[in-house]
């Protein structure tokens, strides 16, 4: 029998049909995808998301990574988003599982149809019109049309008030050097995130310039990598960033000792939720990133 095949134990097996025979005494209606449901949502993004438009009283799970707003880890974990468990999933009895299409395994998701839960994906926003008209699909999906666009109007003027602030960086003779280094947990390694990343275009509109020269996706770091990029400044975020506890034993991460950001102590923490997807925070996380590029300014 293949690992695939053998993807669940029996013990798991008879959890699983206890937790769908749940999901199944729900009335028909309850477990429709849309107003009043119960939604288990794995996505940093889109729970975020949620929040804003004031319909977080429809969650009854989240992912490992989606811990902002705070209050959201209150919820149950449904683990993370890239290893779930259907039976986590499952005893959550929700009317949806909602996700932005990174989400796995494949056969996890199976088993969740299966029992019948429906599987719904909205695209999420790489750019920040995209973004927006997720928070306004948002709106339209929970009933919350009016809270959307008023998100999206703030959002919207907020950050052309930053972007016009971050216009004499784009005159500099000289960028500094960027490196933005994201610890994957799944893999329990560090990477870089490459240029066309949203933490990259954060990167170029405050007056930097990526020190990858890799497009698209992110960059398994090496201590070879990360030296060959010499960057003036590396900024973490949080969970790699946690994991030694300051700046200056950061340095302890090999390769990061020989940059020029190590020698000069330019080594900054920045929240994930902050630079890994577009957000109504987005203009403040650009204003503190542009702090951290040009301290004199």
């Amino acid at each position: 029998m293949s690992a695939q095949h053998d993807f669940f134990s029996r013990r798991d097996a008879g959890r699983l049909l206890l937790a769908a025979g749940a999901v199944a005494a729900l009335p028909t209606a309850a477990r429709a995808a849309g107003p009043g449901n119960r939604v288990v949502c794995v996505s940093k993004q889109i729970n975020e998301f949620i929040f804003d438009i004031g319909a977080q009283s429809h969650l009854v799970g989240r992912d490992l990574t989606s811990i902002y707003p705070p209050q959201i880890t209150k919820l149950t974990s449904v683990g993370y988003h890239r290893a779930l468990s259907a039976e986590g999933i499952i005893s959550m009895r929700p009317s949806v599982l909602l996700t932005d299409g990174n989400v796995g395994p494949d056969p996890v998701l199976a088993q969740v149809r299966s029992v019948g839960i429906p599987v719904e994906t909205m695209e999420p926003g790489k750019t920040p019109a995209s973004a927006q008209q997720l928070m306004l699909k948002l709106g339209d999906y929970f009933g919350r049309q009016a809270q959307a666009k008023a998100v999206v109007a703030r959002w919207q003027a907020d950050m052309k008030a930053a972007l016009a602030a971050m216009a004499p960086y784009a005159k500099a003779p000289k960028k500094p050097r960027v490196l933005m280094i994201h610890f994957g947990q799944i893999g329990n390694s560090y990477l870089g995130l490459s240029r066309g990343s949203e933490a990259d275009q954060i990167i170029t509109w405050a007056g930097g310039v990526n020190a990858l020269d890799k497009v698209g996706g992110m960059e398994r770091l090496t201590p070879e990598i990360i030296a060959r990029a010499a960057p003036d400044i590396i900024i973490a975020t949080d969970v790699g960033f946690d994991r030694y506890g300051s700046a200056a034993k950061f340095r302890d991460l090999p390769g990061v000792a020989l940059t020029p950001a190590a020698k000069t102590m330019r080594i900054h923490r920045i929240f994930e939720q902050e630079i890994m997807y577009y957000s109504p925070r987005t203009g403040a996380a650009l204003r503190k990133v542009a702090g951290w590029l040009h301290p004199a300014r």
